[in-house]
């Protein structure tokens, strides 16, 4: 391995001290400026390993720089040893990036590392390089490790060991470890596991300080298109609890996503909502005929729909059906796996009074996972006036009875 050298002037200072800057820009900086000097000094590689985040105990990603690195030959393997109590277990070649200036212009190149039989552990394990790359090093090196265990509180001097298969070069870093840190841990602690569209999702949550020091975070809630946010200052142990409520919509069905996140990590859970039915008149005017069409973005609906009943108001100025028969009704349903409603036959049936039952076809798959429809084409409407109105699916699983209003 060749050792390398910057030339200084006579006029120049025999030693020149380098404080570590901590970016490669500032090593590739350094090292051109002093390459206009004429006495030869030799330049000590300089080492910087940041650790995020820097808390104990926790999972974090650990970044080695080195300026000043030059390996002529090409690099077989990367070694590194931690202190007893930092854990590499479970971390696959896919956790670890090594980048490489081989050229000396201060670009860095990805160098990809071979995939392990089954994972990395312990404080000490070794990155074999895919031997399809040029290795050598002419003066910057960055190697990352994703997901690494932090030990407890202190300060260490891991090292790390760039093998050559012939010779070996080993460099060690400071590494400081706090013991005060917060880790702000969610809990969901009650939720609906359904809402009807137009009524409020309120859920209960807890934040947990589980780190060994106070922390002071920002707490956001969403749901929908809902959201909360709070910060909140901590002790270690401690914890706060509160309420979030969203007004749900129609543009939520048919489910939305309860998330309660903190700096740290974040908890969620799936909320249905559906329930609600619409009903349309065209036109909307006393004892008229009028094309009525029943719909509902989704509904929470176990099995099977064997009949779909529709109950008006009655009475001599209520709503009719008379006359009516399956040739006059439209049922359509979103069943699993489809994006669009399916059009269902309806069996014979002859419709009276203000209450009906449209018998479904036994041969159709009716089992709903989104948007029905059922339209009905020449119903009386009642007198003016407010109005509520049923509609009730049957099957063999579910009796479900939605009420609507209406207005003529």
């Amino acid at each position: 391995m060749k050792r390398r050298y910057f030339i200084l002037s006579a006029s120049a200072l025999a030693t020149i001290s380098l404080t570590l800057s901590g970016t490669m820009a500032s090593f590739a900086n350094s090292a051109s400026a002093l390459a206009n000097f004429q006495t030869v000094v030799p330049m000590d590689t300089e080492t910087r390993l940041e650790l995020i985040p820097d808390s104990a105990g926790q999972e974090s990603t650990h970044v080695w720089e080195f300026g000043y690195l030059f390996i002529d030959d090409d690099v077989d393997t990367i070694t590194v040893d931690y202190p007893a109590g930092t854990s590499l277990d479970g971390l696959t070649e896919k956790d670890v990036i090594v980048e490489l200036d081989r050229s000396g212009d201060g670009d860095l190149k990805e160098i990809k590392v071979n995939k392990v039989d089954s994972s990395y552990s312990g404080s000490t394990d070794t990155f074999d390089l895919a031997g399809n790359f040029n290795t050598n090093i002419e003066g910057l090196a960055k190697v990352t490790i994703e997901g690494v265990t932090n030990p407890g509180s202190g300060v260490y001097e891991p090292e790390m060991t760039f093998d050559t298969g012939t010779d070996s070069r080993t460099l060690s870093a400071e590494m400081g470890v706090t013991g005060d840190a917060a880790f702000y841990e969610p809990a969901i602690d009650s939720a609906p596991s359904e809402v009807t569209v137009g009524d409020d999702l309120v859920a209960d949550y807890t934040i947990t300080n589980t780190g060994t020091g106070p922390g002071n975070q920002e707490i956001t809630i969403t749901a929908g298109s809902g959201e909360e946010s709070t910060t909140k200052a901590l002790d270690a142990g401690d914890s706060y609890s509160d309420t979030f409520s969203y007004t749900t919509s129609t543009d939520d069905a048919p489910s939305v996503d309860l998330v309660v996140a903190t700096e740290d990590t974040s908890v969620s859970r799936e909320i249905i909502v559906g329930g609600e039915w619409d009903l349309d008149l065209d036109p909307a005017k006393q004892n008229t005929s009028s094309i009525h069409t029943w719909s509902t973005g989704f509904i929470d609906y176990q099995g099977e729909v064997d009949t779909i009943t529709v109950d008006y108001p009655g009475g001599n100025q209520g709503a009719s059906l008379d006359g009516l028969t399956e040739q006059d009704v439209t049922v359509e349903i979103t069943r699993q796996g489809e994006d669009q409603p399916t059009t269902i036959d309806v069996n014979t049936g002859n419709y009276s009074g203000s209450t009906a039952t449209f018998d479904l076809d036994g041969r159709y798959d009716t089992d709903i996972d989104g948007p029905v429809i059922v339209t009905i084409d020449g119903v009386e409407n009642p007198k003016k006036g407010d109005y509520t109105a049923d509609i009730t699916l049957d099957g063999t699983e579910e009796t479900a009875t939605y009420t609507v209003s209406f207005t003529i």
